[in-house]
């Protein structure tokens, strides 16, 4: 009769389960940290944006006075072209993220500041709506104009703005028309790029900029009207750039 064989399995100590519960506890601690540091450090994705909000963390951007405003650059649409014509889809991508995750985060990065002048010409004008980054509030496309010299009377130049005004006096966009002649300025506007976008359709690239002003007080249209720029209350990420639909403005080539 044959000899019954010996278990092979043997049950193991209380103190593997117990290594085991603590490694799992602290693979589990990592990944919360981990994960909280991608959603406080990134709220411009959509998704985290939200969490924030449900969170009562996501702080509307700092309305600035226009003594207390941040510095940066400024560049007229000549050196705007220059600077962000030549970008590549990853570079323009990795720029987009990092000047909307800037303006979330109430501006804690100085550097990436541009502000926008030069001589526009409007071309299109609508109401913003819960679909785009904030409302109230307008939108104004307006096609940048450069004068070669003195003797020469402005041409456009293959550069756009939709330019975002908060406000609660929507009715402050019946003042600008198709046509208008729209001045920008790093003082009083401080209008700052949070977007950028290339259309290639044509031979010339058209950079495409979405512009906010951080600046909060009165604004100035023409010598009789101003409407009160505010800070917006409530933002969506998830908004779609350019606000206005491509073929909404051709630019001369």
């Amino acid at each position: 009769m044959a000899e019954p064989k010996e278990k092979t399995w043997k049950r193991k100590p209380h103190y593997y389960w117990w290594t085991l519960a603590n490694t799992m506890a602290a693979c589990l601690a990592i990944l919360s940290w981990v994960l909280c540091l991608h959603v406080f450090g990134h709220p411009e994705i959509p998704k985290n944006y939200k969490i924030l909000s449900k969170l009562g963390r996501a702080d509307p951007p700092v309305g600035f006075s226009l003594q207390d405003a941040p510095p940066g650059d400024a560049a007229d649409p000549r050196a705007l072209y220059r600077r962000y014509a030549e970008l590549d889809a990853e570079s323009l991508v990795s720029l987009n993220s990092a000047l909307m995750r800037n303006y979330l985060k109430s501006l804690d990065e100085p550097g990436l500041i541009q502000y926008v002048e030069g001589n526009f010409v409007v071309t299109d004008v609508r109401a913003l709506t819960e679909e785009d980054l904030f409302q109230p509030g307008f939108a104004i496309r307006g096609q940048a104009m450069i004068q070669p010299d003195e003797f020469s009377e402005a041409a456009p130049w293959p550069v756009t703005i939709d330019y975002l005004f908060p406000t609660l006096n929507t009715a402050a966009q019946e003042w600008f028309r198709p046509g208008d002649q729209l001045a920008v300025s790093k003082v009083p506007n401080c209008a700052m790029v949070l977007r950028v976008a290339r259309d290639d359709r044509g031979d010339t690239p058209v950079v495409q900029l979405t512009v906010v002003p951080i600046a909060i007080g009165e604004y100035q249209v023409g010598e009789t009207n101003q409407f009160t720029l505010s800070t917006p209350e409530v933002l969506n990420p998830a908004a779609v750039f350019p606000v206005f639909p491509p073929n909404s403005q051709e630019t001369d080539e």
